[in-house]
């Protein structure tokens, strides 16, 4: 057990990841409440919840590109601190708005875009600041403890989410979320990282983000494969939006919500545990191919399955996209430079989450024309085709494993 959870031997990355599991524990807590708060207010408008989410969304795709730039020429683990920091204020203020019924979509809409503008720096920053903080031979190991970091934990705050939703306090679920960016922003500022070799003097910002752009273009195997996973999750926010609707008026409410949410983090528990020992020669083949399962919940909503059967559908899904989200990112930090690593990330997260938004606002609209379970089982099937032309990619095929170096 030691050699599989070295990487928490090395003090940094032992910050980072204690910062990533609290955070994600009032993350968990706060989806749940969020949703069923918006529920509330608007009489049960699905289109309120995807108006709401698409705003967060928006705004941190819009952001994303500039993050990456930002994020490659200032400490990492200092601009995660301002994101935490920010996340912890609006969060809060959000928590107080609905403990005292002052809360309105349109203001919750505004502080979501507030929350996505800090949020798009997360990813850019968190990619390029990981292998700084963890020895080479630990990096695979380093991302899927980071996984575990969002889920061992976490995998038990959707259930906390859905009994504080149904005793009448979603505006408490919040204020944890708030409380645990604020503990995450601290323990990020204890991080010490060697400055880095490769920070020169900034040259003016459009270059940085065409170079930024010409390094995304020379990693084929990134560029040729995000445009498919884009429209993947374009269908995929069906989930995000019509769940909590289907899980409401069909198997409980709430607390059956947040069964289903922690039964897609047993299965992200599961999936880090897998990653931390297994180390496939075609890491980019079994990512990809791991990421197929996540698709299907929306087809046993369509079909109303039994409820066991709906959580067993979400370990599968989560230990999938555990294993998938560690091995993609393992094989990301090995192929892309240090000195444009966050650059290159935001143009993939920009390309796989630009869609997201526009998928969010407009599934209730769908929902409503066509029914919930016609845009449900459209949205599965987009999904899984995406997934399909993912493999068909032949750089999906190529990239093997490279051989680990000693650690330091």
């Amino acid at each position: 057990m030691r050699d599989r959870l070295g990487a928490l031997a090395e003090r940094d990355f032992r910050l980072v990841f204690s910062s990533t599991t609290i955070s994600a524990i009032g993350d968990g807590v706060a989806y749940i409440a969020l949703a069923f708060a918006i529920l509330h207010i608007s009489h049960n408008s699905p289109t309120a919840v995807g108006i709401v989410l698409a705003c967060r969304q928006a705004a941190a795709a819009i952001v994303t590109l500039a993050a990456g730039v930002i994020a490659d020429r200032l400490p990492r683990h200092l601009v995660l601190v301002a994101v935490a920091s920010v996340q912890a204020a609006v969060q809060g203020l959000v928590g107080f708005l609905i403990v005292g019924g002052h809360a309105t979509v349109t203001l919750l809409a505004v502080l979501a875009a507030v929350y996505g503008l800090a949020d798009g720096f997360v990813i850019p920053a968190q990619n390029g600041l990981i292998p700084a903080v963890v020895s080479t031979v630990r990096l695979q190991q380093a991302n899927a403890l980071i996984g575990l970091s969002r889920s061992i934990l976490g995998f038990g705050a959707p259930a906390l989410g859905g009994i504080l939703v149904s005793l009448g306090s979603p505006g408490s679920a919040i204020l944890v979320d708030a409380a645990s960016f604020a503990v995450a922003a601290v323990l990020l500022a204890r991080v010490r990282v060697a400055p880095r070799a490769d920070v020169v003097e900034p040259e003016p910002f459009l270059r940085e983000l065409r170079d930024g752009w010409s390094e995304f273009r020379r990693q084929r195997w990134i560029f040729n494969t995000i445009v498919f996973f884009g429209i993947g999750n374009f269908a995929g926010q069906a989930w995000g939006v019509l769940a909590p609707l289907v899980v409401k008026e069909h198997y409980g409410g709430a607390t059956h919500f947040g069964f289903v949410g922690s039964a897609f983090g047993i299965g992200l528990v599961v999936g880090g545990l897998v990653t931390l020992r297994w180390h496939p020669s075609r890491p980019l083949l079994v990512s990809c191919l791991c990421a197929a399962p996540f698709g299907l919940g929306t087809w046993m909503l369509a079909f109303l399955v039994p409820f066991p059967v709906l959580l067993a559908g979400q370990v599968i899904a989560g230990t999938g996209l555990a294993i998938h989200l560690a091995l993609w990112f393992t094989v990301f930090q090995q192929q892309v430079p240090e000195e444009s690593r966050s650059r290159v990330s935001s143009y993939d997260a920009l390309g796989s989450f630009v869609l997201i938004p526009l998928g969010t606002a407009v599934v209730g609209p769908l929902a409503g024309q066509f029914g919930v379970r016609t845009t449900l089982l459209a949205a599965g099937t987009v999904v899984q085709v995406m997934n399909l032309l993912v493999l068909a990619q032949r750089d999906v095929w190529r990239i093997t494993s490279k051989p680990a170096a000693a650690p330091a």
